[in-house]
């Protein structure tokens, strides 16, 4: 990597997101009231909020978007943000007639309730110059995106490209034939703790040495570790900054971002290296909360 910019590739959905707070759910066919809405109306989000955050966390770093989009006027406000953040669209196709979206349900105390339309945009899988794209990559951050095309992305990545893996539970996307793809071919691996049953599809998978970092909202982020025969260890414990009472849209891809852009130069870090860029991630994340306050 000496004497050239190094390159973070982060795929998956654009997504333009509508997000909601509301008073506890009422069940099916009775009226939940809305308490408020996000203040940014929409706000652009999916690949969007990981590059915007890894752009900001070290800027020498190069990092591409590689998303789809449709032709409509919100996939306009989606480009903006990607190159407003720092980020270039090099690996973004414009297909279709409808971006992505997403409306976010926030039930006061019970957790969120996400409704994602993927659009019409992604009949066409990789393009060439997404494959293009990919050849340079030194990580690839995989984030959720359409199946077919995250499985040739894996095919494509260069043995010496790094693969950060976000875990996000959608069946739809994520069938079990890929999510065991993801799991033997990544070395850094982040997921919720309502995630958390991959974990085992991860032990029994992945490499001795792949990291797993857990995050558990207000309780923080752990830090494991895959050890031989798909022993998994902890490493230790990050405590999370608090921020209560706002809109937490976009905070696990913030933290995301974050670490993502301290993996690119090693994305194989020793366990105390990684839990500094895990308080580094939490310290974003809490920073990008404290501004909707």
């Amino acid at each position: 990597m000496t004497g050239r910019t190094p390159t973070l590739v982060v795929s998956g959905y654009a997504s333009i997101d509508y997000a909601l707070q509301l008073a506890p759910f009422e069940g099916l066919d009775a009226t939940t009231i809305v308490r408020s809405r996000a203040e940014e109306w929409p706000r652009f989000g999916g690949v969007a909020h990981v590059t915007r955050a890894a752009a900001a966390a070290d800027p020498s770093v190069r990092v591409s978007a590689l998303s789809w989009v449709g032709t409509d006027t919100e996939a306009t406000g989606w480009l903006h943000a990607i190159t407003a953040g720092g980020a270039d669209t090099a690996g973004v196709a414009v297909a279709g007639t409808r971006s992505p979206s997403s409306h976010l349900l926030y039930p006061e105390g019970q957790g969120t309730i996400c409704l994602f339309d993927p659009g019409d945009c992604h009949e066409i899988g990789l393009t060439d110059a997404q494959r293009e794209l990919l050849t340079t990559a030194d990580l690839a951050v995989v984030t959720i995106g359409p199946a077919a095309a995250t499985a040739e992305l894996l095919e494509l990545v260069p043995a010496e490209c790094g693969v950060f893996w976000i875990v996000k539970q959608d069946p739809a996307s994520l069938p079990p034939s890929l999510a065991e793809a993801l799991a033997s071919r990544a070395q850094i691996v982040t997921l919720s703790e309502g995630e958390r049953a991959y974990v085992d599809t991860i032990s029994r998978l992945a490499q001795p040495g792949t990291l797993i970092v857990l995050t558990r909202g207000a309780a923080g982020a752990e830090l494991l570790r895959v050890a031989a025969a798909g022993e998994i260890v902890s490493c230790g414990s990050v405590p999370a900054h608090p921020v209560v009472g706002v809109d937490t849209t976009g905070a696990g891809d913030t933290f995301s971002g974050t670490l993502a852009a301290r993996l690119v130069r090693d994305p194989a870090p020793g366990p105390e290296t990684m839990l500094d860029h895990i308080r580094d991630a939490a310290a974003a994340t809490a920073q990008m909360l404290a501004a909707r306050a």
